[in-house]
């Protein structure tokens, strides 16, 4: 390091922090002021408000650290550009002081070797050479060094970023993006990607990195609120909420593939526990054949064909009043026919009535001469006055009726029409013999427990992605029309029909998907492969990328979790050059496993870990240790679907496998690795132990109380 460059970079981080100070105080009266002076849409003014409360936070935020990178790069018609990159860009009177990482000559820094480079701007490919490529080391408001590198890969950097602990929160890595991740994370707007990352590649930041650039570079195309995260479960939402805001995204809606659902078809769905699904299909005691074949692309086609079935049904009858036919069945089904049939139901309906309601008046004459033929014929058989009267009054409202073209009376015919998705979801399920196209061998039992569980007014996960096929066919929900980019987060736990089903119900988006194979822990449902997906929502036209670099664990703790993955034969990840502490393997006796944790809990600590879970198989399990801790005075949270993580009460917790998805912490204690609890025999078993041991940033301690898990004692002896 030179001392003459350090303190030249020393005054050059001075002189950024006053500009940015001064542009701090500037934007706050001008914020103030405007309050004072505005006349206008109150509306305006709270956008308005938002927005810049929004600005000034970002500025107050890059007082500290106004940026971490510089390049020097220059074109062949110009004079070296030195160019200073930030988490967000800071102009002052159009000049730019800090660029943004998100602005095209940024991706420089995180792709480009020194020498000659290019990257691709608005106005085409700009070539040039790039002499410099510093990081810098500041911490609030101090350069305390700075690396000249080549690549942002392996450096000092990276490797200080990736020993820090952790504090609960998933972090921005806009100064430490790798290379294939960058390249993910600048793929264009109208791009579908599919990417398959091994446990701690970066899936979920890459994911919430890539809104943040999209918005940056598609702000005039797209707003923030047309953009869409779905993710597992409440506890992984509440985990990634603090970023988007760090980085610039406040607009984007975030949910679950549930909650999606439930606000979709606009009605309150009483769901079955997932964590309840997952404990009985570990123990055998359901038919995961059934849960596969309700994610299925045949199950879509058996709900496809009573739909059809359904709405052929809603023009059988002729239009009558009374005993008075006014138009057949065949007049109706013809003008329903015409209708378009891609488009929903409610709208042909409409179509149809007004279609219907304007041939009755242009043949009104007609019809009123019939039905005066009726009239007179019924008026015959009346056998006393007061019958006639009855039949003078109905005379009056059917004539009043037909000539405003029986408008109410079309409504009343479609009546059956206007329904809801849950309804006719039940009708299915009653009557699905009519439609087992596959003569599917467990249809009976499939009708059993799901007329058993509709009764009970509750559905299952599996039965989502039928209920949102069903509400797009009859009336979809126009709200979601604006969505124009789709995140999925733990894409994996998905099936073929519930990937259809959101292509379907989003026709006008974009997706990037995320997910890993080997973390499918609900496996009785979800996808064996991403060429599926591809084939199912993309005809094949989306890129599947893979990330196969772990950067969160350590490398002894990923070659013990390659060993669970190999054991299913799913793919292994690249080690990151990470070293820690060797993983620790304990058999013990399970009235010492709550004095131990408790031991192990102080251990870790006190070396300065912030994050420790106790990470069990199931719920139940976790539930389970949790009170033996508290017997030995040991008072931790149980982690809950409702929890958020982010609380520092929760920063030393146990939670099963289901909720520790997705999460990371400093240190981890599996409880009970044993052959009993995690069957080698069982993928399902594997991929929840490989979930288990990828969730620790740097250390990793495995109890067991009998026989150590098979792929794991082979491990042990190895070492040994």
């Amino acid at each position: 390091m030179n001392i003459d460059q350090l303190n030249m970079e020393r005054q050059k981080l001075a002189d950024t922090i006053t500009i940015i100070k001064k542009l701090l105080e500037t934007q706050k009266e001008e914020l103030e002021n405007f309050e004072k002076d505005f006349i206008g849409n109150r509306e305006d003014l709270w956008r308005f408000i938002n927005e810049k409360e929004i600005h000034i936070k970002n500025i107050e935020c890059s007082v500290g650290r106004p940026y971490f990178a510089r390049i020097d790069f220059q074109t062949s018609d110009s004079s070296i550009e030195t160019i200073y990159i930030g988490k967000n860009g800071i102009s002052v009177d159009n000049k730019i002081i800090v660029v943004d990482w998100r602005a095209p000559i940024s991706s420089l820094y995180y792709d480009a070797e020194i020498g000659s480079c290019e990257f691709l701007a608005p106005e085409g490919l700009i070539k040039g050479i790039m002499s410099l490529k510093r990081q810098f080391e500041i911490e609030n408001g101090t350069l305390n060094n700075y690396y000249d590198v080549d690549l942002v890969a392996n450096d000092t950097l990276l490797q200080q970023y990736l020993n820090n602990n952790n504090d609960s929160r998933l972090k921005s890595i806009v100064s430490t993006i790798q290379k294939e991740q960058n390249e993910v994370i600048r793929k264009k707007l109208f791009e579908n990607l599919i990417i398959q990352g091994v446990a701690g590649s970066g899936k979920t930041t890459v994911a919430l990195h890539r809104i943040a650039y999209l918005v940056y570079n598609y702000m005039k195309i797209i707003k923030q609120n047309q953009f869409l995260v779905i993710g597992p479960n409440p506890v992984f939402l509440k985990y990634i909420k603090s970023v988007l805001p760090e980085l610039d995204v406040t607009g984007v809606q975030q949910c679950t593939y549930e909650e999606f659902v439930s606000d979709y078809i606009n009605e309150n769905l009483k769901l079955t526990s997932a964590d309840k699904k997952l404990s009985l299909s570990i123990a055998g005691k359901i038919n995961n054949d059934i849960d596969k074949f309700k994610c299925s692309m045949k199950y879509k086609a058996m709900v496809e064909e009573f739909l059809n079935a359904f709405i052929s049904n809603l023009t059988q009858k002729p239009l009558q009043l009374n005993d008075f036919v006014v138009l057949n069945n065949e007049i109706i089904k013809s003008a329903f026919n015409e209708t378009k049939s891609s488009n929903p139901l409610d709208l042909r309906i409409e179509q149809t009535i007004e279609k219907l309601s304007r041939y009755i008046l242009e043949h009104q004459d007609s019809i009123i001469s019939r039905y005066n033929d009726y009239l007179f014929t019924t008026f015959k058989n009346c056998q006393n006055d007061e019958e006639k009267d009855k039949m003078r009054s109905i005379f009056a409202k059917d004539l009043a009726n037909i000539k405003k073209g029986c408008r109410s009376s079309l409504r009343k015919y479609f009546a059956s029409g206007n329904t809801n998705a849950t309804k006719l979801y039940k009708l299915f399920i009653t009557t699905i013999e009519n439609y087992d196209v596959f003569n599917y061998p467990n249809l009976k039992t499939l009708k059993s427990i799901t007329l058993s569980n509709l009764k009970n007014g509750t559905f299952d996960f599996e039965d989502l992605a039928a209920l949102l096929f069903i509400k797009k066919i009859i009336s979809p929900n126009r709200n979601y029309d604006r969505i124009r980019h789709v995140v999925i987060d733990e894409a994996q736990d998905l099936g073929e029909f519930n990937f259809f089903t959101l292509k379907m119900v989003l026709p006008s988006s974009t997706y990037s998907i995320f997910g890993d194979l080997a973390q499918s822990i609900y496996d009785y449902r979800s996808v064996e492969n991403w060429n599926i997906v591809n084939s199912i929502m993309f005809n094949n036209n989306a890129s599947i990328i893979n990330f196969t670099k772990s950067y969160r664990t350590t490398s002894e703790i990923m070659e013990v979790a390659n060993a669970v993955a190999e054991s299913i034969n799913l793919s292994q990840s690249d080690l990151v050059v990470r070293h820690g502490n060797k993983v620790s393997f304990n058999q013990m006796d399970a009235s010492n496993v709550p004095n131990y944790i408790k031991e192990k809990i102080n251990e870790f600590r006190n070396k300065g870990y912030k994050t420790i879970a106790i990470i069990s198989k199931t719920n139940l399990l976790s539930r389970y240790i949790n009170d033996d801790l508290q017997e030995v005075g040991v008072t931790i949270p149980n982690i809950t679907l409702n929890d958020d993580i982010l609380n520092k009460e929760f920063s030393i917790c146990t939670i099963s496998n289901q909720l520790a998805k997705g999460l990371e912490f400093d240190a981890v204690i599996i409880n009970n690795a044993s052959e009993n609890i995690y069957s080698s025999t069982s993928s399902l078993d594997m991929k929840l132990l490989y979930v288990a041991l990828t969730r620790a940033l740097h250390e990793l301690d495995i109890l067991y109380t009998d026989d150590l898990t098979l792929p794991l004692a082979k491990k042990l002896n190895f070492q040994r």
